[in-house]
C-alpha cells in the first residue's frame, strides 16, 4: 500500500472538515437576527475550519511516518456518503431554517462516525502527528458539548433534548 495514499486520505478529510464548516457557516448568516444563535454557528464553523488545519499540518509534519492506516473500503464509502450529503445540502439554496431543523443536521453531523476515523489516521501518523494534534487541536468532545449546551438553552423540542443528552464526548484509551 502507497503510504502517501494515507496522507491523501487526511487531505480528504480536512475537505469534509471544511464542507461542515461551511454548513455551520450558513447556519451564521441564517441567524443574523438572532445573534446568540449567530454567533453559536460561528464558532462551531470556526472549530471546523481548525479541525480541517489540523489535519493538514498533521499530513505536512508526518512525512515518512505515517503508517498505512488507509480507513476500510465501508469507512470511505460511509465517507463518500457524508460527503455527498453534506455537498447536497449546500447545493441548494436556503433562505431560512428552524433552530430545530439547523439542531437536526448538526446532531446529524457531529454524531457521525468519522471523528473516530479522523483519530485513527492522527494518531496512527507517529508522535509528530500526536504533538501537532495535541497543539492545535480543538478536541470532537468539546464540539459536541457546545452543541449539547446549544440545544439545550436554545430548544424546547423533547426529541432534540434527548439527542443532545445522548451525546457523548469521545474518549480515546491512550
Amino acid at each position: 500500500m502507497d503510504p502517501h495514499a494515507s496522507l491523501d486520505a487526511l487531505q480528504r478529510f480536512a475537505a469534509i472538515e471544511r464542507l461542515v464548516a461551511k454548513v455551520y457557516f450558513r447556519f451564521s448568516h441564517l441567524f443574523l437576527g438572532r445573534p446568540e444563535l449567530r454567533d453559536f454557528w460561528w464558532q462551531m464553523a470556526m472549530d471546523e475550519e481548525q479541525h480541517a488545519c489540523v489535519l493538514l499540518a498533521c499530513r505536512e509534519v508526518s512525512g515518512d511516518e505515517i503508517e498505512e492506516v488507509l480507513p476500510p473500503k465501508e469507512v470511505r464509502e460511509k465517507a463518500d456518503w457524508f460527503e455527498s450529503q453534506l455537498n447536497a445540502y449546500l447545493s441548494k439554496g436556503t433562505r431560512s431554517i428552524s433552530v430545530e431543523k439547523a439542531f437536526e443536521i448538526a446532531l446529524e453531523i457531529e454524531g457521525s462516525e468519522l471523528d473516530t476515523i479522523y483519530e485513527r489516521l492522527l494518531f496512527s501518523g507517529g508522535p509528530h502527528m500526536a504533538k501537532a494534534m495535541e497543539k492545535l487541536g480543538v478536541p470532537t468532545g468539546v464540539q459536541k458539548e457546545k452543541l449539547k449546551s446549544a440545544i439545550l438553552r436554545f430548544s424546547m423540542e423533547p426529541h432534540l433534548r434527548a439527542a443532545a443528552e445522548g451525546l457523548k464526548a469521545d474518549t480515546r484509551e491512550d
